[in-house]
């Protein structure tokens, strides 16, 4: 498409304390060959320099809106940013994530030349350290570049998906991210993020417009950089929000059912993977911590308990899953005994 008939394309960025990652985060978007963008930056209560550097870019360059709120957490940052952004299409990118150069300029032809209401495409993923080595080297990205035969290759071979199609095709095989790809502006509508959620509020985004039967382009194009923080999950104990993991998918699974029923044993399947992620979690608490924690032990174990006895849902796991869905459901506490020592083993490390 030629530059000057290009339809501007919303960014929107919810910021909280990202003093580190959001100079390189943001350098990665202003350097996009698709230019025409409203960038809106949502600075969500930061109590670091992440407002000053907000307002820092939006003087620099005039596609640049700071915008300052109180905390109330991602998805209020991104529903304020649907409600004021004016462009024909809208991304989400996360503070600490990059954009390879030509990634809107990608996802928005594919807007163009499929009709879909959403274009996506693969990510890559990074570590802050990988960033320094790189910039060590004289490069700018620790992104793995792709030649322009690759990508072309890659949007050849686009999927294109029907809402139904993108519930067992996407949502229920991991593709339950909202970045990383670029909606129509009128697509969306009034469709908002679940607020109060810390985990799956992405998932129920995307579940809302595939229910509206809207057509989803996917490609194997890799243009989006995804900042893995931390050790690894092993490393990070339990907290409260983690029980998000089974609440989103319970409040997907009525609508994915009534989609399709024969969308039921993947879906369970999918919830029983949650539950046991969350069980490990719990495991890795002190017996002390563990008491504290019952109710939410006990929410697991029904989860389980219920749906690990349907059949479908069973063969639809892994033989991993299998495995510690059957011990956790005839021996919950041997099992969380045994998991709590490998998990407080692997921390040591």
């Amino acid at each position: 498409m030629e530059k000057g008939n290009r339809k501007t394309v919303s960014v929107i960025v919810p910021v909280y304390n990202g003093e580190r990652d959001l100079e390189r985060c943001m350098e990665s978007i202003l350097g996009q060959t698709w230019e025409t963008m409203e960038i809106l930056l949502i600075n969500d209560g930061s109590t670091d320099r992440s407002a000053e550097i907000c307002d820092e870019f939006s003087r620099k360059d005039g596609r640049v809106k700071a915008v300052h709120t109180e905390n109330r957490g991602v998805s209020s940052a991104r529903n304020l940013g649907l409600e004021i952004c004016e462009g024909d299409y809208i991304t989400f990118v996360d503070a600490d994530d990059l954009l390879a150069a030509d990634m809107v300029e990608h996802l928005a032809g594919l807007l163009e030349t499929t009709g879909c209401d959403v274009a996506g495409c693969d990510f890559q993923e990074f570590r802050p350290a990988d960033f320094e080595k790189e910039q060590n080297r004289g490069l700018q990205t620790p992104m793995q570049a792709q030649t322009e035969k690759e990508v072309q290759i890659c949007l050849r071979q686009t999927e294109i998906l029907s809402g139904l199609e993108f519930m067992e095709k996407g949502i229920l095989k991991s593709d339950t991210r909202c970045w990383s790809k670029i909606y129509r502006r009128e697509s969306i509508g009034g469709i908002r993020f679940a607020e109060g959620l810390a985990i799956g509020e992405d998932m129920l985004f995307l579940l809302d417009l595939a229910k509206m039967g809207k057509k989803f382009a996917r490609s194997g194009y890799k243009g989006y950089g995804y900042c893995i923080n931390g050790g690894g999950a092993m490393m990070h104990r339990f907290r409260d929000s983690y029980m998000d993991q089974i609440t989103c998918w319970e409040k997907a699974m009525p609508v994915l059912v009534s989609a399709d029923p024969g969308l039921a044993d993947k879906a369970e399947a999918v919830l029983l993977v949650s539950a046991m992620l969350v069980v490990g979690k719990l495991a890795g608490l002190t017996g002390r911590e563990r008491k504290e924690k019952r109710a939410y032990t006990e929410k697991c174990l029904r989860v389980v308990r219920e749906y690990g006895s349907h059949k479908g849902a069973f063969r639809e796991l892994d033989r991993g899953y299998r495995i510690k869905v059957l011990v956790y459901r005839y021996m919950p506490e041997i099992y969380m005994r045994l998991y709590g020592y490998a998990f407080q083993k692997y921390r040591k490390k």
